[in-house]
């Protein structure tokens, strides 16, 4: 994925913000990217890189690929033809190709046993051209495969090892004709595309393509955090590499009738899909404008980026609007200051998710400056907060003690007496009933 597009993606978006259910089966390619696990000391790959020479004075740093996914997969193969496309590998090569066939073409005119000394001379001179351009042909094409393989981490280098040994150097191989050949396919640029392929395979399945498509057009859907813009760019990223998953159109026994799927989408097609992601006010409002359905799709992320602009901009607004009016109902009301209005506390009760991000304030009660509290019990001794001062029983002011009777149940007060006396009066009588 790209720079920008890892800056427009909401962080933290799980697959099922962006599928509707989970796939059946497991889709090559998925629109959430896999995030890259963060190389750590001791990791063979660790600060290893190599540099490769594009063309004159320039260089680049490549860091040996370990596997991540399918997608990933696919940008190292395409990084591997871009280096090669830098250093005109492919260009060269047709280059000394074709100075190989001219100096064919000249030695057919001169017989391999003549006896003229010039005709020999120029006879060694063109064979030796040929060995050359040879020798510079296969040193390209080697340089390709060895370029692929020093690209690899560990794992992926031993399995390309034995890819490259059992297609190019292995005898025994059915050709086109259903021939057994004898001869091993070499080196050259359709053996490389072939092990490249073979080595995709190791990572995905045979039916990628049709997995693919299958995912595209039914399974994904356009995520909410997610604007128009980006997601069309995210939708394009992965239809470009459509081309290079594997097809069951590949496969030799494979039946005529089935279509290839390793292709791109179509304008239409396109479009088809992202009409079909957008929201339904987006829609509806695309619909009242043009009679036609869309077939450009530039045209119609254009028009669907206003339109989203438009309504997400009349939402903010209506929202806005919301609240004073709840505020306004609130102050009409006497509500207290920070409590809900009659409607919000309508529209919590229908969504009791919004009910506890916004909760009702606790009720205060306001202070009751004629609590019970006794001050004297709390001087002398006693339960203070059970009755107030005036209320008292057991103490009088100064700290004497009440005297207390009872007639028919009800208690009858006296006058105080003080600590000492009423210490007498009991020590009294304990002398009188020892005796």
């Amino acid at each position: 994925m790209s720079a920008e597009l890892l800056r427009l993606f909401p962080e933290g978006m799980k697959h099922n913000k962006a599928e509707r259910g989970k796939p059946r089966h497991d889709p090559p390619l998925r629109f959430v990217p896999t995030k890259k696990p963060d190389s750590e000391e001791g990791d063979e790959s660790y600060n290893q890189t190599i540099t490769v020479e594009l063309n004159l004075k320039t260089t680049q740093k490549v860091v040996p690929y370990t596997f991540v996914d399918v997608e990933s997969f696919l940008g190292y193969q395409k990084q591997h033809e871009y280096i090669l496309s830098q250093q005109e590998a492919k260009a060269n090569w047709s280059k000394l190709d074709t100075i190989r066939l001219d100096t064919v073409t000249k030695l057919s005119t001169t017989s391999p046993n003549t006896i003229n000394a010039e005709e020999k001379a120029s006879r060694k001179k063109l064979l030796e051209l040929q060995a050359k351009m040879e020798k510079r042909m296969d040193a390209l094409v080697l340089k390709a495969f060895t370029l692929y393989q020093q690209m690899s981490a560990a794992a992926l280098r031993a399995e390309w090892d034995d890819i490259v040994q059992d297609h190019c150097f292995t005898a025994g191989w059915t050709d086109a004709n259903g021939n057994i050949s004898a001869e091993t396919r070499g080196q050259d640029w359709t053996t490389l595309a072939a092990c490249k392929r073979l080595h995709l395979l190791t990572v995905c399945d045979q039916d990628a393509a049709e997995r693919h498509y299958q995912y595209m057009m039914v399974t994904l859907r356009k995520p909410q955090r997610l604007l128009i813009k980006p997601f069309y760019k995210r939708i394009k990223e992965l239809d470009d590499l459509a081309h290079l998953l594997p097809c069951l159109k590949d496969q030799p026994d494979c039946p005529s009738a089935v279509q290839r799927m390793n292709v791109c989408m179509t304008p239409f097609v396109m479009c088809g899909l992202l009409m079909r992601s957008v929201n339904p006010n987006i829609e509806d409002e695309y619909n009242c404008l043009h009679a036609n359905v869309p077939t450009d799709p530039k045209k119609l992320v254009e028009q669907l980026t206003r339109i989203e602009t438009k309504i997400v901009s009349a939402d903010k607004d209506s929202k806005i609007k919301s609240k004073a009016d709840d505020r306004r109902k609130a102050e009409h009301h006497g509500d207290p200051p920070g409590s809900r209005s009659r409607s919000a506390k309508k529209r919590a009760k229908a969504d009791p998710a919004k009910a506890l991000a916004n909760p009702i304030p606790r009720k205060t009660f306001p202070s009751n400056d004629n609590s019970k509290y006794c001050k004297l019990c709390k001087e002398y001794g006693g339960a203070p907060k059970t009755h107030k001062t005036s209320d008292c029983q057991k103490w009088a002011p100064g700290g004497n003690i009440m005297r207390i009777g009872r007639v028919l149940g009800q208690p009858i007060i006296s006058t105080p007496i003080k600590v000492a006396e009423l210490t007498n009066s009991w020590l009294s009588r304990l002398s009188s009933r020892s005796r």
